[in-house]
């Protein structure tokens, strides 16, 4: 699931993949306002099938916060 999620952020933020870890915090290192989060969970729920609780920003602040979300929802 991480190897996903770091594909679509790299692609999405036009960054390397290897800079993308499950500590990469989504306001502070790569910059993501809510509009792009927005855009990136539409992407996600679009390519995984799962379906996002409206909050999950509240609870999702790094890219290991949203694997661990999507592995257990």
């Amino acid at each position: 699931m991480f190897e996903k999620i770091q594909k679509e952020l790299a692609d999405y933020f036009e960054i390397a993949p290897e800079k993308i870890t499950p500590d990469t915090d989504f306001a502070n290192d790569l910059k993501a306002d809510s509009l792009a989060l927005m855009e990136l969970m539409f992407n996600l729920e679009s390519e995984t099938g799962k379906t996002f609780d409206d909050d999950i920003m509240d609870s999702v602040k790094t890219v290991g916060d949203l694997v661990t979300y999507l592995e257990n929802h």
